[in-house]
């Protein structure tokens, strides 16, 4: 299992749970205790939930729209094998812009070791996932915070997009129709993935069953 799975396999198991110990994670999935805390320690990082002596408790989070947080442990499995074939359609040299989502941000964290790569985003998650990597020149929208999807939106990210070419755009939603096309509840939200798709030579959706 990737690590990218087990992260998001423990995320899961957390919100069901709301606490696990340490022990309890290095039985579930066979590994050593430093690769649970590893794993726990990054989790934590993106917000996902909180370590505690010997273990891992849930974050509590208010209710209302359905925030990134929520969404992080639902469809593991699926939004783990999106993300890694969305990550094979990346090469070297190219220019990409990346929406927020849960999706996204687990297929930014499999793009740390690409070289000669230019990355437009306007998530603050994709953001954490590629500050450290040194083969990626990131480039930040700017904007107001949106809460419930943790980015970047209002005129100051679409006049950012709209400064820049991309070769590829990769977008999440929150549902999709063969008749309506790709929908947003949010205007914010929908200009600026509306901004992404036309800076976009070529579009790519990220998004599983459910929508």
């Amino acid at each position: 299992m990737l690590a990218i799975e087990r992260q998001s396999r423990i995320a899961q198991l957390i919100n069901e749970r709301q606490t696990l110990s340490v022990a309890e994670l290095t039985a579930m999935f066979d590994v050593s205790d430093m690769t649970i805390r590893r794993d726990l320690a990054r989790l934590e990082e993106r917000g996902v939930l909180r370590r505690t002596h010997g273990g891992a408790s849930a974050l509590k989070r208010m209710t209302g729209d359905h925030p990134y947080y929520a969404r992080l442990s639902e469809q593991v499995q699926e939004k783990a094998a999106i993300a890694r074939l969305a990550a094979s359609l990346v090469g070297a040299g190219e220019t990409i812009v990346l929406d927020a989502g849960t999706t996204i941000a687990l297929f930014a964290s499999l793009l740390v070791d690409k070289r000669d790569l230019t990355v437009i985003t306007n998530s603050i998650h994709v953001i954490n996932e590629l500050q450290h990597a040194r083969g990626i020149n990131l480039i930040v929208t700017g904007g107001t915070l949106w809460e419930p999807t943790v980015s970047l939106v209002g005129p100051v990210a679409i006049s950012t997009l709209q400064r820049f070419a991309a070769d590829k755009a990769f977008l999440a939603t929150p549902a999709i129709s063969l008749e309506a096309g790709i929908t947003n509840s949010n205007l914010y939200e929908a200009e600026v993935k509306s901004a992404m798709i036309e800076i976009a030579r070529q579009r790519i959706l990220l998004v599983d069953h459910t929508k």
